[in-house]
């Protein structure tokens, strides 16, 4: 099966080939003039899709980074840089939020998959920058970012849980 990833990379497409073999995607680029404003990432990967002008199969990701107790640290990252971030933030235990939003064909309905994974936030950003805020979080039990644990080729559990769900919603 083929799907179109909106707005993903070569490294999130090397990751989602360990996931599920059997799903072929084609990165594409997000559409110019796209506001991802909305602050809940669920919305924000509807909206990927609902702006991107494929005819076939396509899905799209959006993250957050969350306080334990739930609030966004989107305002955080968007008003300073990632080393400032990393610097008044280190070690704070935080949530990663994940949705992926599916649409299986034209006109379909949107299908959405969420996950998250508890972890702290960096001491420093590292990491590949394509890799955005992945570069800022430590997952529980690890040593490194997500975005270092992705270049290695190691895929995080709340990423393989969720997109082992897309696959059988998918039936490969």
């Amino acid at each position: 099966m083929t799907l179109v990833f909106i707005d993903g990379n070569d490294l999130r497409a090397a990751e989602l080939a360990l996931i599920v073999p059997n799903l072929h995607v084609i990165v594409e680029a997000l559409q110019s003039g796209f506001s991802t404003s909305a602050p809940e990432p669920g919305q924000r990967a509807r909206d990927k899709v609902l702006a991107h002008p494929v005819v076939a199969g396509c899905f799209a990701e959006a993250v957050d980074l969350t306080t334990l107790d739930g609030k966004s640290m989107r305002l955080e990252l968007d008003s300073g840089n990632e080393r400032q971030f990393c610097k008044w933030w280190r070690e704070t235990p935080a949530k990663m939020l994940l949705a992926i939003a599916l649409r299986r064909a034209a006109g379909a309905d949107l299908e959405l998959f969420t996950a998250v994974c508890e972890g702290v936030i960096a001491n420093k950003p590292d990491g590949p920058h394509i890799l955005g805020w992945d570069r800022l979080f430590v997952p529980t039990g690890e040593d490194y970012t997500l975005a270092q644990l992705t270049e290695a080729g190691e895929v995080p559990e709340f990423r393989r849980a969720v997109y082992t769900q897309l696959a059988t919603a998918l039936g490969i």
